[in-house]
């Protein structure tokens, strides 16, 4: 076979797979802290919120500011930065009936905007399922809030301090306000 057929024929195939491989995203903004916020709440004895927050992440969300209802996130956490108001609670809930951090140090979330919501899969404690978060645009920011059952990621301990669900929440410059992320 002669060369310059053979590649002409993988130059069509590398054109042919960029066209496939999905939309191009004009833009990319970071995700870090103190620009962007990962917390979580539970609710002790199914009353009581307790609230964390996590100091190191980093991600980005790529957008096109043409279609603000359309994006892709990816986050990664580092889950032993859980911080929160009591040191004994939070070393609980990072501990081995809990988040496990020691065996589990990292939560990451993958996904796309669809709208109002962002759906895609994340990973907790060595699980990864489904989870749509709601958001809400307001005063340059958005704000991504889903709830998780815990049982479903193989969080079983400690149900009285930790209740049968977690709230995520993760607060981001709204990229087509013009806020810098």
């Amino acid at each position: 076979m002669d060369m310059r057929l053979v590649l002409s024929f993988l130059s069509l195939l590398l054109v042919a797979g960029l066209l496939v491989a999905g939309p191009a995203w004009p833009d990319q903004a970071g995700l870090r802290p103190p620009e962007s916020a990962v917390e979580l709440r539970s609710y002790g004895f199914g009353l009581i919120p307790l609230d964390g927050k996590f100091t190191r992440f980093h991600g980005w969300i790529r957008y096109d500011p043409a279609n603000t209802g359309a994006c892709q996130v990816m986050l990664d956490i580092d889950a032993g930065s859980l911080t929160m108001a009591s040191e004994t609670i939070r070393d609980r809930i990072t501990g081995p009936g809990m988040m496990d951090v020691a065996r589990f140090p990292a939560l990451t979330f993958d996904g796309r905007c669809q709208g109002e919501t962002v759906t895609g899969d994340l990973t907790l404690h060595g699980e990864t399922h489904p989870l749509v978060l709601d958001t809400v645009r307001s005063r340059g920011t958005i704000v991504a809030t889903g709830q998780i059952r815990r049982a479903e990621w193989g969080i079983t301990g400690s149900a009285l301090i930790g209740g049968p669900t977690i709230r995520i929440r993760v607060t981001v410059p709204d990229p087509a306000s013009g806020a810098h992320i």
